[in-house]
């Protein structure tokens, strides 16, 4: 059984939850409660929890400075984090500690309790087996079979959704950007859980990239959420263009994906982007793949080909006049590239555009 403790300095808040929350259904078990963060670490001196819930905001030593705490003192603690919505700095430093997920008070009678215990529950199933089998987070979050745990259709697709977003591959990749962001717009997961999936996602961008990435939100619904992701990544692209700053491999990787994206009509080679973002032509493949999930070749195929469906859909040119534009002299090769990308011939897929069957994003 997962020991558990609540962490609240509302004593109703605190009585309430312990009973309207499913803990038998996943192997939980309320162990005890306190009023504040002292209390708290007074508790766990003398019992074992494996998994606090606290509140941000308590008196004598509030909730963030519980978890500061209990990171050094109890490493193998996991926490979940009570807040109410507007507090949305502390929920994001928090992220940042580790935090597995975080329940906002405000719409927690409208959240589904068996939702919300299983997510954690999952959460911490995932980190045990990650300590005990040295496994990356990747092989572990991965999304399992259809029908596995007897999951519903909606819950597998958004567990193929939310892998993706945390592979971080859709910030290289427009391709895989404007699909997962379609996908995520016409998904029927709740607007809190994916807020709480960006804001994680974000706050690991902010620390990889070394930017101020200043992550305040107005999202309200799942659309807008959406939309507050666009805006982050442009304003990471926008901030990547700017700086001189070639000591972190992450927005390097980025600058070479923006050179790519100026030079790929013409002859470019891994060394030329290697020279570039100032490193050596088998560390800039080695951390190329590991950051984007494909080969520098493959890559530059893929912007060839998507700058190919833009000029099919914006301008009237000819099949070889497009493929001279995206780098390749021979028409027939590039027809070939294209189908093999999009199953479709460089004519095909302009005849569906006007025929409103693709919407080219």
């Amino acid at each position: 059984m997962i020991r558990v403790l609540i962490v609240d300095d509302d004593k109703l808040a605190r009585k309430g939850f312990i009973s309207i929350m499913p803990w038998s259904n996943h192997d939980m078990v309320v162990v005890g409660e306190a009023a504040n963060g002292a209390k708290a670490l007074e508790f766990m001196e003398q019992h074992e929890v494996d998994l606090m819930f606290v509140d941000l905001s308590m008196p004598v030593m509030s909730g963030m400075e519980l978890l500061q705490v209990t990171r050094q003192r109890f490493p193998s603690l996991r926490s979940v984090i009570l807040s109410f919505h507007e507090e949305f700095e502390n929920v994001q430093t928090a992220y940042r500690m580790g935090v597995l997920d975080y329940i906002s008070k405000v719409r927690l009678e409208s959240e589904d309790d068996e939702q919300i215990l299983k997510r954690i529950q999952q959460q911490m199933t995932g980190a045990a087996m990650q300590q005990a089998s040295g496994q990356p987070p990747a092989a572990l979050n991965a999304a399992p079979e259809p029908g596995q745990n007897g999951r519903t259709q909606e819950e597998e697709g958004w567990s193929g959704l939310e892998q993706e977003w945390r592979s971080n591959y859709w910030l290289y990749n427009e391709s895989v950007f404007q699909r997962l962001c379609k996908q995520t717009a016409q998904t029927k997961v709740s607007f809190r859980r994916l807020e709480g999936l960006f804001m994680r996602v974000l706050s690991q961008l902010e620390t990889d990239l070394g930017l101020p990435a200043e992550l305040g939100s107005d999202a309200a619904d799942v659309r807008s959420a959406v939309e507050w992701m666009r805006d982050f990544r442009n304003r990471v692209y926008a901030q990547v263009a700017a700086t001189t700053d070639f000591t972190n491999t992450t927005t390097s990787i980025l600058k070479a994906v923006l050179f790519i994206r100026e030079q790929a009509s013409g002859t470019l080679h891994a060394e030329d982007v290697a020279d570039h973002v100032h490193m050596s032509r088998s560390y800039f493949s080695q951390c190329f793949k590991r950051l984007t999930g494909s080969t520098f070749n493959d890559y530059l195929k893929q912007e060839r080909i998507r700058s190919a469906e833009r000029l099919l859909c914006e301008t009237n040119q000819s099949i070889a006049w497009v493929a001279h534009a995206v780098g390749y002299n021979d028409s027939k090769y590039f027809s070939q590239l294209f189908y093999e990308q999009t199953r479709l011939l460089p004519s095909e897929f302009r005849a569906q555009f006007i025929g409103g069957k693709i919407d080219y994003n």
